[in-house]
């Protein structure tokens, strides 16, 4: 008898997966769903194409990937998560209050929690400071010598611009953390114009909550919040700019937030808004000089409004950058932009600039 009820689940169990293939195949069109996962899924040319060694892991990895609802039980688990327990499934991305996402870790970032949290285990050391104040000099004067004006750019996370919706498990320990002792060190120890706009934005997120300066379920800044960072860069040249309230936005569709895409909560928390300044190309002169930007995603939202504002413009991402640009910056204008979690990849970029 117990022979016989094994056989019969183990029928049951084989003709409910494979009744779940024949109703997915069916009705795909309506099923089907558009991967929002950051990686490349394990197709069926990489299983016939594995060697054998890997051809169990891989066909593993397809029958997982292409399993029917998939999808769809995936934003099922990873909804009820959030909505039951307040937790992501991802160790990148950690919920916080009233549907806000923040960027917890990464593998190129530096340990962003305790930046936020102003912990002093993640402080650079005096010499630190020393070596890469020398070296931005450096860079600065060699650049200058081929008639280039460099600007560093240093971008703030959102995390502490809207801290009041970060959960209550990271408390600020100090409010001057690593990005800010950086700042304060580079500017008095060098000529090099250094761009810090936290305290502007962060002013204009509690005058004007209403107003949102970054997206609530992105790791990055919207269209207003980067047109205020890069205010402080044009103000930093000597070009006019206006105060951050009197740009006037309006809505130009919306979009959906990588953390919200990495965690699959794009079905539970909603799209957001993005935003355009219109006539902003007639709000100043335009200026006859070039700009290269080299930075990394944050340097991406300001491009429109470079573009406006100066005869040309191009950005390259920071991993490109080549130590032979004093020699040939071919721009007027070096942005060098880093958001605060990629100072590591600053201080080895200046790295190639100390001083012999």
């Amino acid at each position: 008898m117990k022979k016989l009820a094994q056989a019969v689940f183990a029928v049951l169990f084989c003709a409910v997966l494979g009744l779940s293939f024949a109703v997915f195949n069916i009705f795909s069109k309506q099923l089907s769903m558009d991967s929002h996962e950051n990686r490349l899924m394990t197709g069926l040319p990489q299983v016939l194409q594995s060697p054998l060694s890997e051809l169990p892991r891989n066909l593993d990895n397809f029958f997982v990937d292409n399993s029917p609802f998939r999808y769809q039980f995936v934003l099922l688990d990873a909804g009820l998560d959030y909505r039951l327990f307040g937790t992501s499934q991802s160790d990148q991305v950690l919920p916080g209050k009233d549907g806000w996402l923040f960027y917890k870790d990464g593998p190129t970032a530096a340990q962003p929690m305790a930046n936020y949290q102003g912990l002093t285990a993640i402080n650079d050391s005096p010499e630190t400071l020393a070596k890469a104040s020398a070296a931005l000099q450096i860079l600065h004067d060699d650049l200058a010598e081929n008639g280039c004006q460099l600007v560093l750019d240093l971008t703030p996370s959102k995390d502490r611009i809207y801290r009041e919706y970060m959960p209550a498990g990271y408390p600020i320990v100090n409010e001057q953390n690593r990005t800010d002792l950086m700042v304060e060190y580079l500017r008095l120890h060098t000529t090099v114009p250094v761009v810090w706009q936290y305290e502007t934005l962060r002013s204009q997120a509690r005058l004007y909550p209403e107003r949102l300066l970054y997206y609530k379920t992105d790791t990055h800044w919207n269209e207003l919040g980067a047109l205020i960072g890069l205010d402080g860069v044009l103000e930093a040249l000597g070009l006019p700019t206006l105060a951050p309230e009197e740009y006037t936005v309006t809505s130009d569709g919306t979009t959906t937030g990588d953390m919200a895409n990495v965690a699959a909560l794009y079905a539970v928390l909603p799209e957001e808004v993005r935003y355009t300044v219109p006539g902003y190309e007639t709000l100043f002169p335009r200026d006859e000089r070039v700009v290269r930007v080299i930075g990394d995603s944050f340097s991406e939202a300001y491009m429109p409004y470079l573009e406006a504002r100066f005869a040309g413009c191009w950005r390259e991402h920071i991993d490109t950058f080549d130590p032979a640009i004093v020699n040939d910056p071919a721009c007027d204008i070096l942005i060098l932009e880093f958001n605060e979690r990629s100072l590591d990849t600053m201080l080895r970029i200046l790295e190639n600039f100390y001083p012999a």
